[in-house]
């Protein structure tokens, strides 16, 4: 590999001209020249050293360049098509699959791939190409990558790559770009600034939309500094490079301190007020899934919310709010089918198919199921009947749910008897696969396992662990997971990441058996590769400026929805707790503190409304998907908010249902707090945990406080139950003996 430092000269967006201006990367401090150019380049460390090396390159220009940007870029001979090619967030192996072009929602009813077979398809989004002697190129900008970086593993060295970089600099957002040569013999990786996408944009299901970005106009004497980080490192598999990610995504960044917001307890009275006020349809009896007279805000069964927001509501709402979260349970259970699966979609009380697409000429378009609908619920199911059982011993589960439960868990395994895999759209009439493929039911096996527990059915748990392990050798292993939202066909997504991630848990918690932790493992750094690692700036003036949000720990969706979001969808993370515990890497209590304490910042309420970008506040309650770093959407729109109720109010509300504020090491004595509050170890022998609110809402923190060996038991479904609950005003500072100390 050689090093370079590039100059290109637009206009507009269309390259007018481009030269190299070598480098010489074992040297230490360097100065290159070409033309009108100079390039002062200095370097620290090795490529080879677990630090890595950082390359810093100051261009400075002689002459006028009007429309140029600069860049250092890595040129790589000896290139396969054969490697695996990471931008986390963006792209996963190159993105290198079949692409059908279908404009938003892309829907299969307007392709002729159906079956259990079809390949792994994709939209048109950024890539690299599948096919031979065609080109092979993709340009982003920092903002559309969770961390600005690019990772490769070449297969045939068995060697791993990392280059990290930084948002940007003074003239804004840098870009990310690989290009391949026409035979795929070499291959150049670059970083530039300002960045500039040539001729061609991504907006929305389609990479050809005209570019709008512009290059600087440098005048004499101009300077612009572009870093990076770079790591060469052993790579023998895929999994390396995840790891290898993991221990360098954040390196020379302090941990991020959190948000400052309101407490769990907090918004959650907030959020409870606003499901009891504005998402019950008192017609039908349910929690809808979001406040719109509009379709799909109506009720939709899992993956958005439907059936999963009545689990945080049963276990933490009011009278009334149970009494709801079981009405909710009634009416799913009535949208069972005679193959087992529920009906996808309800509006106005009338039901319709998962499809998104409204053509005359499809074929039995109220039968499309997306099948991680079904999978979610019966996982959810699951969830609400222990429950039940543990917090509420009195109260008689209805026959019906527990004979509906089982058939759902009967559709599962016919579908695996059949084709062995679940695929990822049923026929909800006949429970047959519609398409097959994609990792979008990667939470059934969970679902299946607290089944075969729940009622010791032997085959339920059979299927759940022959299932997950299909999953893992199909997706875990390959680096990518496909297919988890329901209108993306089978790109690479994080919400299918983190549903393997919850089934290998459940796995492990209901058998024992280790293997499912190394499996976790794996799940758990693809998963990370999903979540924001830093704070990105936002331009200023926008909403997400104006109210300091901090994107550390926010999840991008998929690779054709790009947009960051608050959360996981549709889950609390607790998984990651349940790993941390078996395993002692702090790494996922740190991710799951990122991912779960900046979640309230992002709360609409009435002290501190969030103005979507249609110019109205949101009632307070109120929770946007969006956390626009990209400009998918429009360049207005980074920083901006749809102002729709939404799928992620959901994971904050199970957040507070399912995870502790405060986790205390009773061994090590390491606090981590991911609640509002603060905590200190008292300078005393009694050695008390001083808890203080600094905010200005009083709060109902949830602590777990155990020792290394009671953390190597497993959790459970309900072993938030056994939670102390701390409550400290505002202001106030609570002084707690975890110790027997008084």
């Amino acid at each position: 590999m050689t090093y370079a430092g590039s100059v290109t000269k637009y206009k507009g967006s269309e390259i007018r001209e481009s030269f190299d201006i070598p480098l010489h990367c074992e040297a230490e401090n360097q100065t290159a020249l070409s033309r009108d150019w100079s390039v002062q380049v200095s370097i620290e460390g090795s490529v080879d050293h677990p630090d890595g090396q950082i390359l810093t390159a100051q261009f400075q220009s002689h002459d006028v360049s009007d429309e140029s940007a600069v860049a250092l870029s890595f040129l790589w001979s000896g290139w396969s098509a054969q490697n695996y090619v990471l931008v986390p967030g963006a792209i996963y192996a190159g993105n290198r699959f079949e692409v059908r072009e279908l404009s938003y929602a892309p829907c299969w009813s307007r392709l002729d791939d159906i079956g259990p077979n079809v390949p792994n398809l994709i939209t048109d989004v950024p890539r690299l190409s599948n096919k031979e002697q065609v080109p092979s190129a993709f340009h982003l900008l920092t903002g559309d990558a969770a961390t600005p970086a690019v990772g490769i593993m070449d297969q045939a060295s068995a060697t791993g790559w990392l280059f990290v970089t930084e948002q940007g600099t003074a003239f804004g957002d840098s870009s990310i770009h690989v290009v391949e040569n026409a035979d795929r013999s070499s291959a150049r990786i670059s970083f530039q600034t300002p960045g500039v996408r040539p001729s061609v944009k991504y907006e929305m299901a389609t990479t050809k939309v005209p570019g709008t970005d512009r290059g600087h106009d440098f005048k004499p004497g101009d300077t612009v500094e572009l870093s990076c980080r770079i790591y060469r490192f052993s790579c023998p598999n895929v999994q390396t490079l995840f790891e290898r990610f993991a221990a360098v995504r954040q390196k020379g960044q302090p941990q991020a301190a959190l948000a400052r917001s309101l407490p769990f307890s907090a918004a959650w009275e907030i959020q409870e007020r606003k499901y009891n006020a504005m998402n019950w349809n008192a017609e039908l009896g349910y929690y809808a899934v979001g406040t719109i007279d509009m379709k799909h805000q109506d009720w939709q069964v899992g993956w958005v919310g439907g059936g999963m927001s009545s689990l945080a509501l049963l276990l933490e709402g009011s009278d009334l709010s149970v009494s709801r979260a079981l009405d909710t349970l009634r009416f799913l259970f009535s949208s069972q089918t005679e193959a087992g699966f529920f009906r996808g979609v309800c509006y106005n009380g009338q039901w319709y198919g998962d499809e998104f697409n409204d053509a005359p000429d499809r074929k039995y378009p109220e039968q499309w199921h997306i099948l991680r609908k079904s999978a979610d619920a019966l996982y959810f199911i699951m969830k609400h009947l222990i429950a039940l059982k543990e917090a509420r011993p009195d109260y008689v589960i209805p026959g019906e749910w527990l004979d509906g439960t089982r058939r759902l868990a009967d559709a599962f395994v016919r579908l695996w008897h059949k084709y062995g895999q679940f695929g990822q759209w049923v026929h909800t009439g006949t429970g047959d696969i519609i398409i097959g493929g994609s990792a979008g039911g990667g939470i059934a096996p969970a679902g299946l396992a607290l089944c075969g527990k729940y009622f010791n059915e032997d085959i339920y748990m059979a299927v759940a662990e022959l299932s997950a392990r299909h999953y893992y050798r199909e997706f875990t292993l390959q680096g990518f997971t496909t297919g988890g939202p329901g209108e993306i066909l089978q790109c690479p997504d994080s919400e299918s990441a983190f549903a393997l991630l919850e089934s290998y848990m459940v796995l492990y918690e209901t058998s024992g058996d280790w293997d499912w932790i190394r499996m976790a493992e794996e799940a758990a750094l693809q998963a990370m590769t999903w979540c924001v690692s830093y704070d990105f700036s936002f331009p200023k003036g926008s909403t997400f400026e104006q109210l300091g949000i901090r994107t550390t720990g926010s999840v991008i969706a998929n690779v054709q929805n790009k947009h960051s979001a608050p959360g996981i969808c549709t889950l609390s993370g607790d998984s990651l707790l349940k790993l941390y515990r078996a395993t002692g890497n702090n790494d996922y209590l740190e991710l799951l503190r990122e991912i779960a304490g900046h979640l309230p910042q992002y709360l609409s309420r009435a002290d501190r409304p969030v103005r979507g970008w249609e110019g109205w506040d949101m009632p307070p309650g109120y929770m946007s998907e969006r956390v626009n770093m990209s400009d998918w959407e429009g360049k207005d729109n980074v920083g901006e908010a749809i102002p729709y109720s939404c799928w992620c109010e959901v994971s904050l509300m199970l957040t507070y249902a399912e995870l502790p504020g405060i986790y205390v090491n009773k061994t090590t004595g390491i606090v981590t707090v991911i609640d509002q509050v603060e905590c200190s170890w008292e300078e005393s022998p009694s050695r008390n945990l001083l808890i203080t609110n600094p905010t200005g809402f009083p709060a109902e923190v949830k602590l777990l406080a155990e020792t290394e060996e009671e953390a190597a038991l497993p959790l459970g479904s309900c072993g938030y139950l056994q939670w102390s609950r701390i409550k400290v005003e505002p202001g106030e500072t609570k002084r707690l003996s975890l110790f027997g100390h008084h």
